[in-house]
């Protein structure tokens, strides 16, 4: 009998999230030109926004990689629920659970500082993230419950009660924001290039990115992690752990979310505002579609995004492109790339 080799029940490789990512970026260059021809009284104007000005200095453009990084984080939690079959959709509200544990970190120890400070506010929101998944991971590992339901319904509570902490007891009134009091300043993410917003966290998701994939590439652990995603009884009957992986990627999914808010409120916000998120638990998973579940691609594709929400900003400023034209653009892109192997599979059929 043929040995089963764990490559064998792997992606085949790289080649397919580069061309998601190149389909991406083709799509959504066709799509911004639309936007600014049919939606915009200046297309020209809105065509440099998206296409030049976030380009045209080091400032933007460094600006657009911190912004990725958190979505980035995000990505990476998406595709270790998902490579482990447990289709979570739990994200934002870890991910808004971590900012909130950072917050509060930074409020009731005001004298913490520099690296010890910014290590227990990222390992809070983390934890933070990782306590929210778990309520659905117990369900489903103990009672067999739906993780895509359960933590939809479980995020959405937890979004609930922290939008009401921010807006009411906890809510710093001399501000016009309906937001935390701000993180002191020696507890923030230290500016790497001022004046632009980039600071360590892209370089934080760089690193975590690489090292889920060789988790995943290269690791006997993240074979049956794949493997268990993609057949449990048969991972079972290779003798690994199943129980583990029944609940753990769950757990460790919110944990990367929670880090992902954490990193919102030390480097780019600053301070735990209500709604914060901003559908970053829903943009991660268009994000690890289009990056084909490939941890090493990842921190491409939530660039990808960053720039179209960049140049929906400025496009919307200065070309009076609708304020949400960017957000319909990656809905786009996501529908382009998630029809693509249906229409495969159709092709082949006729073949």
């Amino acid at each position: 009998m043929k040995k089963i080799s764990f490559r064998s029940i792997k992606d085949t490789g790289p080649s397919a999230s580069a061309l998601r990512l190149v389909l991406s970026g083709s799509a959504s260059a066709v799509l911004v030109a639309l936007a600014a021809l049919l939606l915009s009284k200046q297309p020209g104007t809105a065509m440099k926004a998206f296409f030049i000005t976030p380009f045209a200095s080091a400032t933007a453009f460094l600006s657009m990689l911190e912004l990725a990084a958190p979505l980035a984080l995000c990505a990476l939690g998406v595709v270790i629920s998902f490579r482990a079959g447990h289709f979570s959709l739990g994200g934002e509200g870890q991910a808004y659970a971590g900012s909130f544990a950072a917050a509060l970190f930074a409020l009731f120890m005001p004298g913490a500082s520099g690296f010890f400070a910014v290590v227990m506010a990222f390992a809070l929101g983390a934890l933070a993230g990782a306590l929210v998944a778990a309520i659905p991971a117990a369900g489903s590992r103990f009672a067999g419950t739906e993780v895509l339901l359960s933590s939809l319904l479980v995020s959405q509570g937890f979004i609930y009660l922290i939008d009401w902490a921010i807006s009411g007891p906890l809510r710093d009134s001399s501000r016009n924001l309906i937001a935390m009091p701000p993180v002191p300043e020696a507890m923030l993410l230290p500016r790497l290039a001022p004046p632009s917003t980039l600071s360590p966290a892209p370089f934080l998701a760089l690193a975590m990115c690489f090292l889920a994939s060789f988790y995943f590439e290269r690791t006997r652990t993240g074979s049956a992690h794949d493997l268990y995603g993609r057949n449990s009884r048969f991972a079972k009957l290779q003798g690994y752990n199943t129980r583990l992986f029944s609940w753990l990627p769950i757990v460790a999914s919110g944990a990367f979310h929670g880090l992902a808010g954490a990193v919102m409120v030390l480097g780019l916000r600053g301070s735990a505002i209500r709604g914060m998120s901003g559908g970053i638990g829903w943009s991660a998973i268009g994000v690890s579609l289009i990056a084909s579940s490939k941890p090493s691609a990842l921190f491409a594709a939530a660039f990808l995004f960053a720039w179209l929400d960049a140049g929906a900003r400025q496009a919307s400023i200065l070309a009076e492109l609708p304020a949400d034209s960017g957000m319909a653009i990656k809905a786009m892109v996501i529908l382009v790339i998630g029809i693509r192997p249906a229409l495969m599979k159709l092709k082949r059929r006729h073949l």
